[in-house]
C-alpha cells in the first residue's frame, strides 16, 4: 500500500510499513512516489510457488496479470478447458518469464528431536553432510554405535567395518541387489544423497514412512538385529516437519523437470521453452482435484539451501491438514 500525507512540506512516503519523510515540493513529491512504485516492484520477488491450489492460483495471476477470478473465466470459458490453447494466448507473456532468475518454492519433509534446530543453525544440507558433522541423525547414530566414515566408504557398527562402497554393489543384478542391504545403504549414502524434497504433494503421509523417519533409518534398520530397533526409536523419539524453502534452477538436478540430461541442455539451448511450458502446466495441474498426487523435486548434490531461503518451518500434521483441505479430505 502507497499513501503520500502533506504536513507544510514535509511528505510521508509509506511503501509497505517503511516510511519515507522528505521536505520538498509537490511536483517532485509525485515524481518519487512514482519511483518508489517502480522500484517496489522491481525488488519484489515472485516465487514459482505450486504446494497448494492457492499458491498456484495467484502465481499464475500475478504473472498473466490476472483479476481475481479471471483465470477460471480464461481457462474453462474461453480456452474451452485447453490448456494449449490457454497457453498459446499467454505465450507472450510466459515467454517473458526470467527462468534462470525464477525462485522456486519447494519442500523437504523431515523428522528430528529438536524442533528442526540443525537445520535452524546450518541449513538444509546432503545426506553425505549429515553423516559427518554434528547433526541430529549423526548424533543418534553415534548413540546407538553406528559410525560412518564417508570418505573412506566404510560403516561401522560396533567394532564391525562394513564397505558400503557403491561402486562394488551397483553392477549386481536385480535380485542379487535386493537382497544385498549394503546395497541399499551405499546407494542412499553415494547415489541419493541430494535433498530430495516436493513441489507438489497431495498427502506427504502417503507418499512413505518419510514423515516417521527418514529413508535412510528404514535402510539401515533392515540390515540386522543390531540397527532393527533404529525405525522404533527415531520414530518415538522425533516429530516430523516440513521445511518449506525456496531455489533457482540451477540448484535443481536435471531430473526435477527432464528425463535426460541431454534434453535438459537442448531446452537451456533453446531458452527454456519447454520448461516454461512445464512450469506453467504444472501450476494449472496442481489446482485442481485431478492433479498427480506428487511433484517431485531433486536438488543438485552439492546444493545446500541456506537459513535465508528457507521460507518456514511447520508442524507436518498442520501442512497435511491445510493441503488436503482443498481436495475435500482430512
Amino acid at each position: 500500500m502507497i499513501r503520500c500525507k502533506r504536513c507544510v512540506r514535509t511528505y510521508l512516503f509509506i511503501v509497505e510499513n517503511k516510511i519515507y519523510r522528505m521536505q520538498i515540493g509537490w511536483v517532485y513529491a509525485i515524481l518519487i512516489m512514482d519511483l518508489l512504485i517502480k522500484l517496489l516492484k522491481k525488488g519484489n520477488t515472485m516465487y514459482y510457488d505450486i504446494t497448494n491450489p492457492d499458491a498456484s492460483y495467484y502465481w499464475l495471476h500475478e504473472l498473466l496479470q490476472m483479476q481475481s477470478g479471471e483465470f477460471i473465466e480464461e481457462y474453462i470459458i474461453n480456452c474451452h478447458n485447453d490448456f494449449e490453447e490457454f497457453f498459446e494466448k499467454y505465450s507472450s507473456v510466459i515467454n517473458n518469464i526470467d527462468i534462470e532468475n525464477l525462485e522456486l518454492v519447494a519442500f523437504h519433509v523431515t523428522s528430528n528431536s529438536n524442533q528442526c534446530e540443525d537445520i535452524k543453525k546450518y541449513g538444509l544440507h546432503n545426506l553425505q553432510w549429515v553423516l559427518s558433522n554434528d547433526t541430529d541423525l549423526n548424533r543418534f547414530l553415534k548413540e546407538n554405535n553406528v559410525k560412518f566414515d564417508v570418505k573412506s566408504k566404510v560403516m561401522y557398527i560396533g567394532d564391525v567395518a562394513y564397505d558400503i562402497d557403491y561402486e562394488k554393489y551397483k553392477n549386481l543384478d536385480v535380485i542379487s541387489k535386493r537382497n544385498e542391504k549394503l546395497h541399499n545403504i551405499g546407494h542412499k549414502v553415494y547415489y541419493d544423497f541430494q535433498i530430495n524434497a516436493f513441489l507438489f504433494c497431495e498427502d506427504i503421509y502417503n507418499y512413505s514412512t518419510i514423515h516417521e523417519v527418514p529413508e535412510f533409518i528404514f535402510s539401515l534398520s533392515s540390515l540386522n538385529d543390531e540397527t532393527n530397533e533404529l525405525y522404533i526409536k527415531w520414530k518415538s523419539m522425533c516429530e516430523p516437519y516440513v521445511v518449506k524453502y525456496k531455489a533457482k534452477i540451477k540448484d535443481f538436478t536435471y531430473f526435477t523437470f527432464y528425463d535426460s540430461e541431454m534434453e535438459y541442455e537442448n531446452d537451456r539451448q533453446d531458452n527454456w521453452k519447454r520448461l516454461r511450458k512445464l512450469l506453467i502446466s504444472r501450476s494449472i495441474e496442481s489446482m485442481f482435484p485431478r492433479s498427480s498426487s506428487e511433484i517431485y523435486a531433486y536438488m543438485a548434490p552439492d546444493t545446500v539451501v541456506s537459513g535465508e531461503n528457507i521460507i518456514e518451518y511447520i508442524p507436518a500434521e498442520e501442512w497435511r491438514k491445510n493441503v488436503l483441505k482443498y481436495f475435500g479430505k482430512k
